[in-house]
């Protein structure tokens, strides 16, 4: 039996986020990429304040319709998220975890730094996924070609306000700060960052996370941003393979 890997697109992704990941690697492993709660063709969450534990959850059934018990994933940004929360309220269940673009969880943020996110982010999303696609720019590298701009670009504007917003509250509430989640990842894990990520930048995220990870080996990619698996696929997809094996 191949190997199998799931897939965890980033907030205003979807599965297609992973075009490059599904050709590339499908040669040797089964790979599979989710729909999170709200995106494209996926029901969206009954709750309209998701949790840690909610997407854990939605993990959980997702990997359950498909028979699958143990998995190696890829998270991208809120995909990050979405793992960590897997690797806390199902452990045991992760074999090795790849993060890009690694988001870690915040520690007791106030209502009102939370507002301000929502209420940016709502902002955003306003005038529905078409017009959110508009605005990639912050997401590539100063360097990106206009062909990725444009790929990554029709990927967004396929992002439901609701699904959205649900993965942005992910970002702000509590239950998966990096002194919590690093004893769940008591298993193999790499991240993978562009030094010119502006929405996780490295310094804050990433390279808090590694710090707490015995088993935990971090790249940072030059003339990449928050989307390495799009904007390097070959390299991103070399280094899966040696990772996974």
């Amino acid at each position: 039996m191949r190997l199998r890997i799931v897939l965890l697109h980033g907030v205003g992704a979807n599965s297609m986020h992973w075009r490059f990941q599904l050709a590339g690697l499908s040669d040797r492993y089964r790979v599979i990429a989710w729909n999170a709660p709200g995106y494209v063709l996926s029901d969206a969450l009954k709750t309209d304040n998701p949790d840690c534990k909610s997407f854990a959850d939605a993990l959980n059934d997702f990997l359950a319709a498909l028979k699958l018990d143990r998995v190696n994933l890829v998270g991208n940004s809120f995909g990050t998220r979405v793992a960590q929360c897997f690797a806390i309220h199902y452990p045991g269940r992760i074999i090795k975890l790849a993060m890009t673009g690694t988001g870690i969880g915040p520690r007791g943020l106030s209502d009102e730094e939370k507002q301000k996110v929502i209420a940016t982010r709502e902002a955003q999303i306003a005038k529905g996924g078409y017009a959110f696609g508009a605005r990639v720019n912050a997401l590539l590298a100063a360097n990106a070609t206009p062909e990725t701009v444009e790929l990554v670009r029709e990927v967004v504007r396929a992002t439901s306000p609701r699904g959205f917003m649900h993965g942005v509250k992910l970002g702000l509430v509590d239950g998966y700060a990096p002194e919590e989640v690093a004893p769940k990842l008591n298993f193999p894990v790499l991240m993978i960052s562009g030094r010119e990520d502006r929405v996780n930048p490295v310094d804050k995220n990433a390279a808090v996370l590694i710090k707490q990870l015995p088993q935990g080996k971090l790249e940072i990619l030059d003339g990449v941003g928050h989307l390495p698996e799009v904007e390097k696929p070959d390299v991103v997809n070399k280094m899966l393979r040696d990772f996974f094996g």
